[in-house]
């Protein structure tokens, strides 16, 4: 079985829209600094004009780091192991099938037991057959090991 990768995310993501997304975050980080050397030291200068330079700012690093994939939520299951990403400020985790306990099924949600911990992957309804996909994949995964 060779690894494969499952998105989790709500939206699907082509490379046509990864590019544009990382095509607007420049455009918004441009003008972001163009904003800053024009209203520095004029009468514009005003606290909400800086918000609202702090806010392109911080919204247009997110549109680059979406569209280089550092927003994706994902999980990858291989031979040995499953690399979950539920959460985007927290690393992937990985789990090893040597130290997997055991693993749970339940309706739009799968368990992964550990001796240390148990991380719940909830699935949703989003996308009914897009689920089936990566229950059937894990549940290879455990008759495989």
């Amino acid at each position: 079985m060779k690894e494969e990768r499952y998105n989790i995310d709500l939206k699907e993501t082509a490379k046509l829209g990864k590019i544009l997304r990382i095509v607007l975050g420049i455009i918004c980080l441009t003008a972001t600094v163009w904003f800053l050397f024009s209203i520095r030291g004029t009468a514009a200068s005003v606290a909400t004009a800086w918000i609202a330079v702090a806010f392109l700012c911080l919204f247009s690093l997110w549109l680059i780091g979406s569209g280089l994939g550092f927003t994706d939520r994902y999980i990858t299951v291989g031979d040995d192991r499953i690399i979950l990403r539920q959460n985007i400020l927290k690393p992937p985790v990985v789990f090893m099938s040597s130290a997997l306990t055991h693993i749970e099924f339940r309706s739009l949600a799968i368990e992964f037991c550990t001796s240390a911990e148990k991380v719940t992957l909830r699935l949703g309804t989003y996308y009914p057959g897009h689920s089936a996909s990566i229950m059937e994949a894990i549940e290879t995964f455990c008759i495989n090991n």
